[in-house]
């Protein structure tokens, strides 16, 4: 890999983000998990935000429009063997409820599916101003930092690497995140 993770800052244009904000009101909302499949569990002291799940075959402009920039950050960047993302996730961080995620990656090695995550992506769809707190966190690594805090801006990172959401302590922070899949870890 030559980078750990990838910044695209201001990728998306604010009528792009207003888009996918306003897409997300056509979808139900729902209260976050951890876990994957049968062990998923609420936990508020680990994760509170809102979610929306997307049809990625319906919002197949999104999709797109995503995969412009994690085909160009696997190219010059990753190198792995992907094919898209299977899942497009509305998250919203509340500020009245602390909104945060902590610690985790987002893989699932124990699956027995024969695709897995390879490639994170998460959109920033807030004004650093519509918000306290909420940075984005890697464990041990460099961070994005202020490159990541613009509107519209796009993070590209192996979704091994394990990442936090810090707690929102004023107003709204909303993103969408998506994972791409490929074949099993070789």
């Amino acid at each position: 890999m030559n980078n750990i993770w990838e910044v695209w800052p201001s990728a998306l244009t604010p009528a792009e983000c207003d888009a996918i904000i306003d897409r997300a009101a056509t979808y139900d909302d729902q209260s976050a998990t951890v876990g994957f499949n049968e062990t998923t569990r609420s936990d508020a002291t680990y994760r509170s935000s809102t979610v929306r799940w997307f049809d990625p075959h319906r919002e197949k402009d999104i999709v797109a429009r995503l995969m412009q920039f994690v085909e160009a950050s696997n190219r010059t960047n990753f190198g792995v063997d992907i094919v898209a993302p299977y899942e497009l996730q509305f998250t919203q961080y509340h500020g009245d409820q602390h909104g945060k995620y902590d610690w985790h990656h987002d893989v699932w090695l124990e699956s027995g599916r024969p695709f897995d995550r390879k490639l994170s992506v998460v959109v920033q769809l807030s004004c650093p101003q519509d918000y306290e707190g909420g940075a984005f966190e890697f464990y041990q690594v460099q961070q994005p930092g202020v490159t990541f805090a613009p509107r519209g801006s796009l993070l590209i990172f192996p979704s091994f690497l394990q990442h936090r959401v810090l707690p929102v302590t004023k107003g709204l922070r909303r993103s969408l995140v998506t994972w791409v899949e490929g074949p099993r870890w070789r």
